[in-house]
């Protein structure tokens, strides 16, 4: 199925565009690259002109998903399948395009609601990328960003969407046979460009977007640069069982979290077997993510499954 390739750039509303600065520069690394207005600030990590946008004056969320095509005969057939399962799909303004540095793009809204855009044309830019303090750089190339993960009040709906209708296939699966909590998605050799997970309590779209490094160096020294200058880490590191990522989490202005990572896994389409989790439990550390996985066997013993 022709479908989605990367994902290309997040749009996130902001109420505190300084302090992200600050955390994107001091301790992530990230190129700030000024926007095309006052309330706008553009973070580079590639040769891409950004892949993320800060809005200024924003919810503290995600407000938009760019899913990247590799031309615009693709774009067309996955709006074509788009409107035939009843989505309703706009065409992006000459300045929305121009605004993301790209050819083309559509835009709709996935089963929870969530704004998603996708293009053609990747926003290069040919100044090389300047990281703003001393790392080795960000594995992205044709993986994309990076990844995400995002709360579906309705997972089945939500999966089918994402398969069927812009060709992602599955990686993995967390919880229950047949009534998983998560879903892990790839749609190039990244282990997943996005996860999706049952809403819960959730208040936010996003849970967390992840940056993947060059160097297991880096991601030690982003972890010492935010204790000492006194950055949350929600969840200190280790190594996730699924996609191997060696990582830990930081908090950000908008209160949800950046997972900085190194050494993650990747699919070869052809001997890949999908895989079913117990919990989101670690290989080791993330011990967070430990507390959480006991949390939730202690509610689903007492419901009784």
């Amino acid at each position: 199925m022709n479908g989605v390739n990367q994902l290309g750039y997040l749009i996130i509303g902001v109420s505190d565009l300084e302090g992200w600065r600050g955390l994107s520069s001091s301790v992530l690394g990230l190129e700030l690259v000024p926007g095309d207005s006052r309330s706008t600030t553009y973070l580079r990590m590639d040769e891409h002109h950004h892949r993320i946008e800060l809005r200024n004056g924003g919810s503290d969320d995600l407000e938009v998903i760019g899913w990247e095509v590799p031309d615009a005969a693709t774009l067309h057939a996955v709006a074509q399948r788009l409107e035939n399962a009843g989505v309703r799909v706009r065409s992006g303004t000459r300045d929305e395009a121009d605004q993301r540095r790209v050819v083309e793009l559509i835009g709709f809204e996935d089963p929870a609601g969530i704004r998603t855009e996708v293009y053609y044309g990747q926003p290069i830019n040919q100044r090389p990328f300047q990281p703003s303090r001393a790392i080795s750089g960000f594995k992205t190339g044709n993986m994309g960003l990076g990844h995400l993960v995002v709360h579906q009040p309705d997972l089945e709906a939500s999966l089918k969407f994402y398969t069927d209708l812009l060709g992602f296939q599955v990686s993995d699966v967390v919880g229950p046979a047949g009534n998983p909590m998560g879903v892990f998605l790839h749609c190039n050799p990244r282990h997943h460009s996005i996860a999706l997970f049952g809403a819960g309590g959730a208040h936010k779209r996003i849970n967390h977007f992840m940056l993947e490094c060059n160097l297991l160096d880096d991601v030690g020294s982003a972890r010492d640069i935010a204790r000492r200058q006194g950055t949350p880490i929600v969840i200190d590191l280790g190594r996730h069982m699924n996609d191997h990522m060696v990582s830990f989490y930081v908090a950000n202005p908008s209160q949800f979290a950046i997972e900085y990572g190194w050494g993650g896994r990747t699919i070869d389409e052809s001997c890949w077997q999908v895989g079913r989790y117990d919990s989101v439990e670690s290989i080791w550390g993330h011990p967070e993510l430990t507390e959480l996985a006991a949390q939730m066997a202690r509610t689903m013993a007492a419901a009784g499954n």
